[in-house]
């Protein structure tokens, strides 16, 4: 009996542990971006594996990144009257009701050129958007372990002409870490994010005992790291530095 319990010990210690990579594409983006390096020009195969211990086996990758650009408000009709309320509210009525008549030209074309170069600005996000929407999925498609899952929305201002960030990819990513850890799919999960808002996903994880490691990426030499929450690389059970240097030498294409 003793022999038969031994031979099951080491069979366990021989077992790899099934490992599932989790990837925040935006805090992803930011981190190397800052960096001067681009998603195409990295060998992900290479840097994946070199998050994994000797008898860890990479099983998945999953790589979060916004369905689309959250543009449903924005329409000439919608733009025009924002604009209208926010500079020449005394007009806002006319505008509402078609009759321009008593609107001065120049308001007129004041507003028009606002909405069109709104518009415009749109029209060139969407664009961008989509053209790096076809450069991930064929980032997909030259890694078999890669999985880019399509969720959430980015919030932009074209009044501004700004991006206000993400909404719904944080969450996607969350419910997916907790529901790996649920169903046993994996023995740990690798975080690619240094966001403090994943800290209770990982503490259920933990509490579910599946491991939970974080990638921490260093800019320049001193290594500096400002994205990544130091209360998130405390919870989890280990830390994975990856260095600029080491992007742009070891797991550069």
């Amino acid at each position: 009996m003793a022999d038969f319990f031994f031979e099951i010990k080491q069979n366990d210690i021989g077992m790899s542990k099934k490992v599932v990579i989790l990837i925040d594409g935006q805090n992803l983006y930011y981190s190397i971006h800052e960096m001067g390096i681009i998603e195409k020009d990295v060998d992900w195969t290479k840097l994946f594996t070199g998050f994994a211990d000797t008898d860890d086996e990479l099983v998945r990758t999953y790589w979060f990144r916004p369905a689309k650009i959250l543009d449903t408000f924005f329409t000439e009709e919608k733009i025009t009257r924002a604009i209208v309320n926010k500079k020449h509210r005394v007009h806002l009525e006319h505008y509402k009701s078609g009759d321009m008549s008593s609107v001065p030209e120049s308001v007129q074309s004041q507003v028009n050129r606002e909405k069109d170069e709104a518009m415009n600005w749109i029209k060139k996000q969407k664009q961008k958007f989509s053209d790096l929407e076809y450069a991930y999925d064929q980032l997909c498609l030259a890694h078999d372990d890669i999985e880019i899952v399509k969720t959430g929305v980015v919030k932009i201002d074209p009044f501004k002409q700004a991006y206000l960030g993400e909404k719904g990819v944080d969450i996607s990513l969350a419910v997916k870490m907790i529901s790996l850890s649920v169903q046993k799919k994996c023995d740990k999960i690798i975080l690619v994010s240094g966001d403090y808002d994943y800290s209770e996903a990982v503490k259920f994880v933990k509490d579910n005992m599946t491991k939970i490691s974080v990638v921490k990426f260093h800019k320049g030499y001193p290594p500096r790291n400002r994205s990544m929450s130091r209360d998130l690389s405390i919870l989890a059970d280990k830390v994975i530095d990856v260095y600029e240097s080491d992007l742009k030498s070891v797991y550069k294409k």
